[in-house]
């Protein structure tokens, strides 16, 4: 009996932190519930970062942007019905007509401008989407209310997916109340206006909406960090929607009725080392190539999709992109599980009898935490004394903070590879491994006997040259060792049989087209 009764103060329990948890969500039919781990740091101000997670559970309701991926990772019209390149360094997008802000401005060419104009302010330039932007775009020049030019800093041949992260925001209400008034109350063109409290965030239909949203009348996003709790809220039916879930919690949602969406991931679980830090490379042993592989055949890719996603929810990574990426290449078999070869690197680099390796990551996704644990308990087993501190996505001190500076003041960082923006493989490169991050200002591995070819790729329109170039940049960033490559993931996310028509391509959830029973 005790088993028993011991279930019964568990799930009371849970009843009764839900209850405080949620207590203003309501249990109208035209309303969807749904549940996040956290907000973007900037929450309703798309500035403060990309259209991925955590702020893309939220941004796309609210915004839209000039092109959009579909699912087989093509770049698609959006905002832009059609657009051209006319000089190897100017691109001409034709946007749709009559679409209109949810305050009634008119979203023209002047909008577009006036959104990339602010990437080149202090403060714009300062934050994560323009510190990538301005890597990508020089100016904009209007040609006329429905048309815009847009100047590279060097030919681009898929600007057209470059442009599908920014979010086209109304300029007069910008102007008015700043990225400060868009934390909380930001106007967009998209299916829902949003606005944000310190936790939850609602959205209600938006009167202008050109891309009009189906029968849902309210939207209430709440910010549930543990996994337990949003798995709990969906199957009492407090939330209709979690946007992240664990291989465990998905055999438990199943069996309860809860509908499962898994699809794989447009981005990787890895481990990103440091070997550049404050533009210089680093002394030490994550300086040495040797130890970078030695770390990569420390872990057991196999036992960890094996053990962590019962051998169906994940697979190794063996290279930067993967299936479905363009760049992607079938015969880069990666780093194999060989402990004694590890061992044999790190004694050829002066360390036969380990070192210190401080790793810091985002912990609160329970399947990114189980796959750091796993990794570092495997680094440990080759004589390297690893250690795991969690740590937050913004605020002093955070991820974010370091991201953006290049001063990690340690040796290794939770993320992979986050293809999600392009499903380009030139992403790689030019937001992550290499000398370009963030405006060649913050990189955290920098080979410049790359830079060539990587600028070589990055100029080149002939797609089939390309796809060549970036193969060959994956095998040789693959021996380089930027980061310890992981394992590619299934996207999960569940939700309550009274929703219809769920779907995401990278982590963006069309609710337009949902509807609720």
């Amino acid at each position: 009996m005790k088993p028993h009764f011991s279930m019964k103060i568990i799930c009371g329990l849970f009843a009764l932190i839900l209850t405080s948890i949620l207590p203003a969500i309501s249990f109208a039919q035209d309303e969807l519930r749904v549940a996040v781990r956290m907000f973007a740091s900037g929450k309703g101000n798309t500035y403060t970062g990309c259209m991925c997670t955590p702020g893309v559970y939220t941004w796309s309701a609210q915004f839209e942007t000039l092109t959009k991926l579909k699912a087989d990772g093509s770049v698609a019209p959006f905002l832009a019905e059609r657009w051209e390149n006319i000089e190897p360094t100017k691109w001409r997008f034709y946007l749709k007509k009559g679409v209109k802000f949810s305050n009634g401005e008119p979203l023209t060419a002047q909008a577009v401008k006036s959104t990339f104009d602010f990437w080149k302010t202090e403060q714009g330039g300062n934050w994560a989407q323009g510190k990538t932007m301005k890597g990508f775009v020089k100016d904009s020049q209007v040609v006329d209310d429905y048309t815009i030019d847009i100047i590279t800093t060097k030919p681009n041949p898929i600007l057209p997916k470059n442009i599908k992260d920014p979010s086209i925001l109304a300029p007069k209400a910008f102007a008015d109340i700043g990225a400060e008034g868009f934390t909380k109350t930001p106007i967009g063109s998209g299916p829902y206006v949003v606005t944000f409290a310190e936790e939850t965030a609602t959205g209600v239909p938006n009167p202008n909406a050109w891309n009009k949203a189906g029968n849902i009348k309210k939207i209430i996003w709440t910010a549930l960090p543990e996994a337990t709790a949003r798995t709990q809220a969906l199957i009492s039916g407090q939330i209709d929607v979690n946007t992240a879930i664990s291989p465990d919690e998905a055999l438990k949602l199943d069996q309860a009725g809860m509908k499962v969406y898994a699809k794989p991931s447009t981005r990787t679980m890895g481990i990103t080392l440091v070997s550049t830090r404050n533009l210089k490379p680093v002394d030490g042993p994550i300086g040495d190539v040797r130890v970078r592989q030695a770390l990569n055949y420390a872990v057991n890719r196999d036992a960890i999709v094996d053990a962590l996603f019962y051998g169906k929810y994940a697979k190794p990574s063996t290279q930067p992109a993967f299936p479905g990426i363009n760049g992607y290449d079938p015969s880069i078999k990666g780093y194999n599980y060989d402990p004694e070869k590890a061992k044999k690197l790190l004694a050829e680099a002066g360390y036969p009898n380990g070192f210190d390796f401080e790793v810091r990551a985002i912990v609160n996704d329970e399947n990114f935490k189980n796959f750091y644990e796993a990794v570092i308990a495997d680094i440990k087993a080759i004589g390297i004394n690893a250690t795991l501190i969690g740590q937050n996505f913004g605020g002093t001190g955070g991820w974010l903070e370091h991201w953006l500076k290049g001063d990690w003041p340690y040796q290794g960082f939770g993320i992979g590879f986050d293809l999600t923006a392009t499903m380009d493989a030139g992403r790689v490169w030019n937001v992550f491994a290499s000398c370009l991050k963030s405006g060649g200002k913050a990189p955290y591995f920098c080979d410049k006997e790359m830079m060539p070819r990587i600028e070589a790729m990055n100029g080149e329109f002939d797609p089939v040259k390309r796809r060549k170039m970036l193969q060959d940049l994956g095998r040789e960033t693959v021996e380089k060792a930027p980061i310890i490559f992981g394992i590619e993931f299934d996207e999960m996310m569940a939700y309550g049989p009274n929703v219809k028509n769920f779907s995401h391509i990278g982590l963006w959830i069309p609710y337009e087209q949902l509807w609720v029973n």
